[in-house]
């Protein structure tokens, strides 16, 4: 378990460890976890210019994966990159 607290003299955060044990055995593959499968700058310029050749979210995942074999990016993260990109587009206009 693990206790944070913010050190008044200093005013920074600190951690006390209050049992060293892990709950779990340590996953051998890192499927479906966020910071594995985030996309990295060069996959989201590919995302950008498949999705301005209106490519669908799916081949999109299946170019990525083409590229990179070991990529753990799931179509949550092509969607939520493709969201990004419509909004930054839209910038301050509103859908009706």
């Amino acid at each position: 378990m693990v206790s944070g607290y913010l050190s008044r003299k200093t005013n920074e955060w600190g951690l006390n460890i209050l049992n060293g044990v892990h709950n779990h055995a340590i996953e051998p593959a890192l499927e479906g976890h966020i910071l594995a499968g985030r996309l990295k700058e060069d996959d989201k310029k590919i995302v950008r210019d498949l999705t301005k050749s209106k490519m669908l979210p799916r081949n999109i995942l299946i170019n990525l994966k083409n590229k990179r074999p070991h990529c753990m990016t799931n179509i949550k993260q092509v969607y939520n990159e493709r969201q990004q990109i419509w909004k930054a587009n839209r910038g301050d206009k509103k859908p009706l």
